[in-house]
């Protein structure tokens, strides 16, 4: 397995990712079909194209195997991020009981002794069950934070976990995005050339090419790095005057524009309305409750994290406890 089809996230060979919820399966059943595209010949996909610049994953990966792999990776992420969604609204909803509880504690303790004050000592009903409510409402708080205090690391925990996978959602994402341009690109034009009038269109071609290799023999301003007068404007005979090693830099400089031309034309041609990018090899926003790509500095410094809330946690998700 090459680099660019083999992303290893610490531990992730023996971390299960969590079931998704039917929200996250909605979303990966709109995305999880990767779609029907022509394929371009090998002679095509073999060209060392010299301005096409190529990625691990192109060299790599076929459409199918990074459309599998990105799949399997958004399935991982929208799961840990769905447990971590859980468990943050539960994290949440603690911390505002914890401080519901605690003003009504206070309300209580106030309540108690103001009649304890206003009966002249007297610890009538009206005192204890004030103060009975006060009791009730400080266990009530105390048991809350011990669940907050509990609850608080895996929270951590999850963010991290999701943080992996997102970034792994990315990599494949990226990945499958460019194979599958790439090889729909070398196919469609592929297709388009094979239905031109070929012969038409190749002398046609043939004819603007030697147009740019003379105008640039006869470019006097261009001949003069190399000390030549062209005013005779000679054309391709202006090689005759020039060493190997300048003939070899002048035919780059032609191909160069002559390239420029092609892409010129079919800048022009491209119709200029935005295209919509197929479902397959769009991304996902992250939600609010997940964490930003700094949040615990380097690479190093966030698996050194892990490490320290996983021996601190009485539970770890996913993993069996001795």
């Amino acid at each position: 397995m090459t680099a660019a089809n083999a992303r290893t996230t610490p531990d992730n060979a023996t971390q299960e990712a969590p079931t998704m919820t039917s929200e996250n399966a909605n979303i990966t059943a709109t995305t999880d079909t990767p779609p029907s595209m022509p394929q371009p010949s090998r002679r095509l996909l073999e060209i060392d194209f010299e301005y096409q610049p190529t990625t691990p994953a192109i060299e790599a990966l076929t459409p199918q195997r990074a459309h599998r792999a990105l799949d399997k990776a958004r399935t991982e992420y929208l799961a840990w991020r769905e447990r971590l969604k859980q468990a943050s609204g539960e994290l949440a909803r603690l911390q505002k009981t914890v401080s519901a509880a605690e003003a009504q504690e206070q309300e209580a303790g106030k309540g108690w002794r103001r009649a304890f004050l206003e009966g002249a000592g007297q610890q009538g009903r009206e005192v204890r069950d004030q103060q009975k409510q006060a009791t009730q409402w400080r266990i009530e708080a105390e048991q809350k934070r011990e669940m907050i205090e509990l609850l608080t690391p895996q929270v951590e925990w999850l963010k991290i976990r999701t943080r992996y996978a997102r970034e792994e959602f990315q990599h494949r994402l990226r990945a499958a995005q460019e194979v599958t341009t790439h090889h729909t690109l070398l196919a469609e034009a592929e297709s388009l050339f094979d239905g031109l009038e070929s012969g038409a269109f190749r002398a046609s071609l043939s004819g603007l090419f030697q147009r740019i290799s003379d105008d640039l023999c006869n470019d006097a301003s261009y001949m003069l790095r190399y000390g030549l007068d062209v005013s005779s404007q000679p054309g391709e005979g202006i090689f005759a005057f020039l060493d190997n090693r300048q003939t070899q830099a002048v035919r780059h400089d032609i191909r160069e524009r002559q390239y420029a031309a092609l892409g010129e034309l079919v800048w022009h041609l491209l119709p200029k309305t935005a295209t919509e990018e197929p479902t397959t090899l769009r991304g996902i926003a992250p939600l609010d409750c997940e964490a930003n790509g700094n949040e615990w500095g380097t690479s190093i410094a966030r698996h050194r994290r892990l490490k320290e809330l996983e021996a601190s946690m009485e539970y770890i998700p996913g993993q069996t406890q001795q």
